[in-house]
């Protein structure tokens, strides 16, 4: 077992820190932050790596004459992870004490934040290697899991190909973790000394780790505190720094290695028109293009535009640190332009041929509102990014004809609420929540591996985020719907996998795998427990009565019943359910969300990821189905939902849902304020 190690920075040496944590150190000496700062040392490190040293080296021997591919990196991985001790609290229980102080002190909400930084002899790696974590309400035991965690990533199978294909010698790697607590502050930002219009202003707690900063918006620096900053980083003025303010104070919290450049250019650009497609996620991007058929390290992809034929699921951590994206297939309804949207990453999808006409390294202007895409010319050009407009709330309304609420999969998506006139999370698909947290393995495989409560853990923290979010506003929690295609290739996907797509969609994988249905109602039993938002359980892909009764059962086990505040309400999104509508009202079901992706490519017999324009929501047949399930659920006293774009896309949905009596609707983030102005 190896002993946790931590230092206050100021007192480190600096010759045996990264460039980056020195330039750190001298910033807060001149702007001292209110809280104190501890690393834990690169000899951790040294300890934990050494037995796995062994492995990487008769890999890369391996290596040398074939290259790796996906499922020999997953492999490495896997063994990597096993044989890394575990780590004893050491001097961590006593840093967390003086963390708990400083919080009950300041009073206000409590976080702590880890973020690692790796170098080799005096050169940075890049941050977006390591990973940075703020922990809210964090107790000691999930500190101490974050840190094993922090760990672990290092030897993830996107770092270690990224190791191997950079040359970097993984034995000689030195890392360290930097912590931190926060009380409540004001505002956190991004900053380039050389440019000084760099800044990023969220409310709370932002950090960036996850892909490219917010515009500016809401609170600013005042010139005497941009000055300050300045003058504290001079020397090192060119890095990637983070900056905290509270309501009295502005410090430094963090320098980074790799400074992300913004400034427009001055001139009108020439560019040349090269493809067109399917406009699926709003904004704009600037940046070289990246050509990926195979997964690879998100590193790799920081800072380009992600171009590929399509994009499963599981490349959630390509999508999230590319600038934007194009795709050969996918429409709308896409799992890439699904993931696209809630990232705030621009994204063209159905551009035929795409990988083909587009090559790795062309300076491409992506336009993810027309759906166009440019070629730009090769001199050297400032990567940007340009999330789309945050739309002014409309005037406050005294009632609407309907509920207006969100679809969200990914933590990042959170980031709008607080400014979006919801009426609460109206599906949160659990399926593409899981790939956040999963480290590329599939569910049943941390199962077999007997790390059921680790899962647990994550799900209920990923969980408690969402409602603490929404709160008090409802959830609807949309239970696992584990397409088999997307979860195939995961780690141990082909063993835990059919070979069709069709058959274990929904619920009826449930009575086949009890044990994963049982670890996910653990976790949303212990996440309303912890948080008091109204849960609405919803069962996806039902296809018969006696689905939803076993479902009913392994339900009432965990407390998740009317009596504890929980609904149950089920997907009616396979044509059957057409027919089954008032069984399942007898069994007592509280509503029916409209699934109008599924609803459409099941009635229509397409592919949701093969864009044909003249198939869509607005089919004759799939409208009446819809206006059939709505009219019966009425008569049943049911409540009923619908989920997907359409209200969006098409302006005589919204009228045509009012006069069949919905109740809610729920569409992406982006478009809220869009659909209430139609309203």
């Amino acid at each position: 077992m190896t002993l946790l190690l931590l230092e206050p920075l100021q007192q480190y040496p600096p010759e045996d820190l990264s460039p980056t944590l020195v330039a750190l150190q001298a910033t807060q000496k001149i702007l001292p932050p209110p809280h104190p700062v501890w690393l834990i040392c690169p000899q951790v490190w040294d300890q934990l790596c050494s037995g796995v040293i062994p492995l990487w080296q008769a890999a890369c021997d391996r290596w040398q004459e074939m290259p790796p591919n996906a499922s020999d990196l997953k492999a490495l991985a896997l063994q990597m992870t096993h044989q890394l001790p575990p780590l004893d609290l050491g001097e961590l229980e006593t840093v967390f004490a003086a963390c708990h102080h400083f919080w009950q002190q300041q009073g206000g909400e409590s976080h702590l934040v880890l973020t690692s930084y790796l170098w080799q002899e005096t050169q940075d790696l890049p941050w977006s290697i390591g990973s940075g974590t703020v922990l809210r309400y964090p107790s000691l035991p999930l500190c101490h899991q974050a840190i094993e965690k922090t760990f672990a990533a290092l030897v993830r199978a996107k770092n270690l190909y990224l190791y191997w294909q950079q040359g970097w010698d993984f034995c000689q790697i030195k890392v360290a973790i930097l912590l931190y607590p926060l009380s409540s502050i004001v505002a956190s930002g991004w900053w380039i000394g050389t440019d000084p219009t760099f800044r990023a202003i969220a409310g709370g707690v932002a950090l960036p780790h996850q892909g490219i900063p917010l515009p500016p918006r809401g609170i600013d620096l005042t010139p005497v505190q941009e000055q300050q900053l300045q003058q504290a980083c001079r020397g090192a003025s060119s890095h990637l720094w983070v900056w905290h303010r509270s309501q009295t104070q502005v410090w430094w919290g963090q320098c980074l290695p790799e400074p992300q450049g913004r400034t427009l250019p001055l001139k009108p650009l020439e560019r040349t028109l090269i493809a067109e497609g399917i406009a699926a996620a709003p904004g704009q991007a600037i940046a070289p293009a990246l050509v990926v058929t195979e997964p690879c390290a998100p590193a790799a992809v920081a800072g380009r535009i992600l171009v590929t034929k399509t994009i499963p699921p599981h490349w959630l951590p390509l999508v999230n640190a590319a600038v934007g994206v194009i795709c050969e297939q996918g429409g709308l309804t896409s799992h890439g332009a699904i993931l696209a949207r809630e990232l705030g990453r621009p994204a063209v999808v159905g551009v035929a041929n795409a990988t083909q006409r587009i090559s790795s390294g062309m300076t491409l202007f992506l336009d993810g509102q027309r759906g166009a895409i440019y070629q730009l010319p090769s001199e050297p050009l400032p990567v940007v990014a340009t999330p789309s407009p945050q739309t002014a709330s409309p005037p406050a309304v005294k009632r609407l004809p309907l509920q207006i609420m969100v679809n969200v999969s990914q933590v990042n998506a959170l980031r709008l609420l607080p400014s979006l006139p919801c009426d609460g999370i109206g599906l949160l698909r659990s399926e593409l929540m899981l790939f956040a947290f999963l480290d590329q393995r599939h569910p049943c495989h941390w199962l077999e591996q007997g790390e059921a409560e680790q899962l647990r853990d994550r799900w209920v923290q990923h969980l408690w985020e969402f409602m603490r979010a929404i709160a008090p506003r409802p959830l609807f929690y949309r239970t696992l719907d584990l397409r088999p295609a997307d979860y195939r290739q995961l780690l141990g996907g082909h063993r835990f996998e059919p070979e069709t797509d069709w058959g274990l969609r929904g619920v009826s994988r449930y009575p086949h795998c009890p044990e994963l249905f049982h670890l996910e109602l653990s976790a949303l039993a212990i996440a309303h427990r912890l948080e008091t938002c109204p849960l609405r359980i919803v069962l996806p892909f039902v296809r018969s009565v006696s689905e939803v009764v076993y479902c009913q059962k392994a339900l009432a086990e965990h407390g998740l019943t009317a009596s504890a505040g929980v609904q149950l309400w089920v997907m009616a999104e396979v044509p059957a359910i057409l027919f089954l509508l008032a069984d399942l009202a007898q069994l007592g079901i509280a509503g029916i969300t409209i699934g109008t992706n599924d609803l459409t490519q099941l009635l229509l017999g397409i592919e949701r990821e093969t864009a044909l324009p003249e198939l869509n929501e607005d089919h004759p047949a799939v409208r009446r189905a819809i206006a059939q399930l709505i009219r019966e659920a009425k008569a049943h006293h049911l409540g009923c939902s619908l989920c997907g774009e359409a209200p969006a896309h098409y302006p005589h949905w919204l009228p045509w849902l009012i006069d069949l009596g919905i109740d809610s609707i729920s569409v992406s983030p982006e478009v809220v304020t869009q659909v209430l102005a139609q309203l």
